[in-house]
């Protein structure tokens, strides 16, 4: 006897997907045992059913059916890892099979694992892909081509879903490192997708914490180069080019963007005024600190004047930085004033005396300037 089985994937976990035929010879070993494993009602001895059949014949046109029994059937037996092992050797079988993966994503989700979340939603991203580039086969009537539309459209929908649990993953880790892993995958799946700008400050946030200077700058590049708008970005940028690759035309570049940013940006939702005011002040001061400094190291003096003197309202709590610019300021000003200009000279004076007290890297050499400046000009 002989009998023709549908081969629908929705056998696994409900999901649709293209049908197959195939026959069922009973009379043959492979026909039985096929009939056995759709008889069988013991999870346990199904599951070593679906192994011995999967083993024994490769090559049967109704593997397809079997291998997509094998993950749901673990899953039933709460044993995610052979589940998920068995997802791998399903999507061996038919690398298009987006409805199988799709269920192997959801097992994956389950443990709350990000490294195996990571890797189905790829897989399960890859397989759906696959499906939808896969050829337009040939039809038998109308019915057939309405169900392969309709797998066609969940294959996509699977994509789409592929790209939102590693977004939902990366949310819920505390691991900067795999929100990374998660963040890069996206990315990977499809740099356009409508979770990237969400994951974005994340992934840039994360390379922070994990010290990957470089990979922040670089994404920050990538997205300030389409929207200027992220301050944190902007900084880490300017910051970068100031002084690691030293690169003075970027560094103001950055830095002005900042400034400009910041001096009519009004505060996201969610974050309080007194803390927006203390984010600006911080920002901005910096901002001028950087574009002054960097000035100065060119010797464009009247600029560097200007830009110094906007950010020591800014920086007033921060030695350091006003140091710093103290004592460009005093320099500056006396080059200013070399020139016959008096109300320069004592600006440089006035400058360098503040810087010569606060206790900074620049403190030596500003104690000099201060003498030669007293001895030159005979002030006080």
């Amino acid at each position: 006897m002989k009998r023709v089985v549908r081969l629908i994937c929705a056998a696994v976990l409900g999901l649709p997907a293209a049908g197959q035929q195939f026959e069922i010879d009973t009379n043959t070993p492979e026909g039985q045992l096929l009939q056995q494993i759709g008889l069988e009602e013991d999870l346990s001895k199904k599951a070593e059913l679906l192994e011995q059949f999967a083993q024994t014949y490769p090559q049967h046109p109704g593997l397809h059916w079997v291998m997509n029994q094998l993950p749901g059937t673990y899953e039933k037996l709460n044993q995610p890892e052979k589940a998920l092992e068995s997802c791998e050797r399903m999507l061996q079988v038919n690398p298009t099979n987006a409805a199988g993966s799709h269920a192997c994503l959801k097992i994956a989700e389950a443990q709350k694992d990000p490294d195996q979340i990571r890797k189905w939603a790829l897989l399960t991203h890859g397989a759906s892909k696959k499906a939808v580039e896969a050829p337009k086969p040939q039809f038998k009537d109308k019915d057939e081509e309405e169900e392969w539309k309709h797998t066609i459209d969940f294959a996509r929908q699977v994509g789409t879903y592929s790209e939102y649990s590693a977004y939902a993953a990366a949310l819920q880790t505390t691991d900067p490192a795999k929100k990374i892993a998660l963040a890069e995958a996206l990315r990977q799946m499809n740099p356009d997708s409508e979770y990237m700008p969400q994951i974005v400050p994340m992934l840039f946030l994360a390379y922070r914490q994990t010290g990957n200077t470089e990979k922040a700058v670089e994404l920050a590049e990538q997205v300030l180069a389409k929207d200027a708008t992220n301050e944190d970005m902007l900084l880490v940028a300017a910051d970068h080019y100031m002084n690691v690759k030293k690169d003075p035309a970027k560094t103001i570049s950055y830095s002005s963007k900042l400034v400009d940013l910041m001096t009519t940006k009004p505060a996201p939702q969610g974050v309080s005024a007194e803390d927006w005011e203390k984010k600006r002040r911080s920002s901005l001061g910096v901002g001028y600190w950087m574009m002054g400094v960097t000035y100065a190291t060119q010797n464009k003096l009247l600029e560097a004047d200007k830009v110094l003197r906007q950010a020591l309202p800014y920086i007033s709590g921060n030695d350091q930085l006003r140091a710093t610019a103290l004592f460009h300021l005093g320099v500056v000003n006396f080059r200013l004033g070399e020139k016959g200009d008096e109300k320069r000279i004592l600006d440089a004076f006035n400058f360098t005396k503040e810087c010569a007290a606060i206790k900074s890297p620049v403190q030596a050499a500003a104690q000099r300037n201060l003498k030669a400046i007293q001895a030159q000009y005979r002030l006080k």
